[in-house]
């Protein structure tokens, strides 16, 4: 059975990993988020870190920023496992919707994500 824990070690939270994820990181778009997402090319890279942002210029109450956070947050905890496995990345999802969308719509939103960068990065058989 999956790993449904969201503990520490695959949050994002460490300003140099940051700073490399936006210099060198792919995007990804869909209707809810823009998804950025590196590769970790490190040995002791072991699964994936997420972060995720939703924009105060957008939602200027905390209450709504910090609803959608934990709505994202539960719908990457859930949806993880869509990833390869043995896949280490780092993700950073920026909330761009210029709505509050229901949990159904984000969990879609994030499994779409998930789906379209695990085809990206699966190896091509020819």
């Amino acid at each position: 059975m999956a790993d449904l824990t969201y503990p520490k070690s695959v949050r994002l939270h460490h300003r140099k990993a940051f700073q490399e994820l936006l210099d060198k990181g792919v995007s990804h778009y869909n209707s809810v988020f823009k998804v950025i997402w590196r590769l970790r090319e490190d040995d002791a890279a072991e699964g994936c870190r997420f972060a995720v942002s939703v924009p105060k210029r957008t939602f200027k109450r905390a209450v709504k920023r910090n609803l959608l956070k934990r709505r994202t947050r539960e719908a990457i905890r859930l949806n993880r496992a869509l990833l390869p496995e043995g896949f280490a990345a780092d993700f950073l999802f920026f909330y761009r919707a210029a709505e509050v969308c229901d949990y159904t719509t984000v969990e879609k939103a994030v499994v779409e994500a998930f789906e379209a960068i695990a085809a990206k990065d699966a190896p091509k058989d020819e």
